[in-house]
């Protein structure tokens, strides 16, 4: 009985907590990313996460022969229908950017997250590349005709590393 009391009166104070909170806002919604902890990093991951995925659709629609250089946006909207690709800029993390190079058989995939974080994927004969490119307005993927490099991640240039997205 002492328990059930003392669980009334927490949940009491719970509700009493929620109903100050929610009554001192006078009923002004708050808007914006900035005033949300956590949402600026979950759009970084679900553009991440739609770069992975593009990659997996790439990779398989080169599995029967071809190269990367052959992939278009009509090829991976097949595959994934819930991203939608484009040969111009990224708008958010569900759009990415496709740009393809014969002479590094390779292709470019670039998405912009809400915090302007341009992330990045590419694939082709120098192996699987990702990078990031901090405080863009745009992101639109390049047709890179050598292989990245290892460097770090800045405002003026795409920092790339192997085997992981780079910490944007």
């Amino acid at each position: 009985m002492v328990a059930t009391m003392a669980s009334l009166v927490i949940a009491a104070a719970l509700v009493a907590l929620v109903l100050t909170s929610t009554l001192s806002s006078h009923g002004k919604a708050q808007t914006g990313t900035a005033n949300a902890p956590g949402v600026g990093l979950a759009d970084s991951l679900q553009a991440q996460q739609a770069l992975s995925t593009s990659l997996t659709a790439a990779t398989t629609a080169v599995s029967g022969g071809g190269d990367y250089s052959t992939i278009t946006t009509d090829v991976l909207s097949a595959s994934n229908p819930s991203i939608t690709y484009v040969n111009g800029p990224s708008s958010s993390s569900s759009v990415v950017s496709v740009a393809t190079s014969s002479a590094t058989a390779s292709v470019t995939l670039v998405v912009r997250s809400a915090g302007g974080t341009c992330w990045v994927a590419w694939t082709g004969t120098g192996g699987t590349w990702y990078g990031a490119q901090t405080n863009q307005s745009s992101c639109t993927a390049p047709s890179l005709d050598v292989a990245p490099v290892a460097s770090p991640v800045s405002a003026t240039a795409i920092g790339w590393q192997r085997n992981g997205f780079p910490a944007g």
